[in-house]
């Protein structure tokens, strides 16, 4: 077995993009950036930063995984 430090970061971003549960994840960070943009305070900016941060992640992941 190998040990998870070993493998190569775009190897492990790659695998993100056909894992369920950070699909879902990207999807409800999506619902939250379009439900819920009028929406105003600062939990609502710490959630808007959060859910831009996992699209990015998802997209490069992506990436990463069209390269491979």
């Amino acid at each position: 077995m190998t040990d998870i430090a070993e493998i190569p970061l775009s190897t492990l971003l790659s695998q993100l993009t056909y894992n369920p549960l950070y699909l879902m994840t990207v999807l409800i960070a999506l619902g939250v950036l379009i439900f819920l943009r009028n929406e105003k305070g600062c939990l609502m900016i710490f959630n808007r930063i959060c859910a831009v941060l996992y699209i990015i992640i998802y997209l490069l992941a992506i990436y990463f995984y069209l390269i491979k």
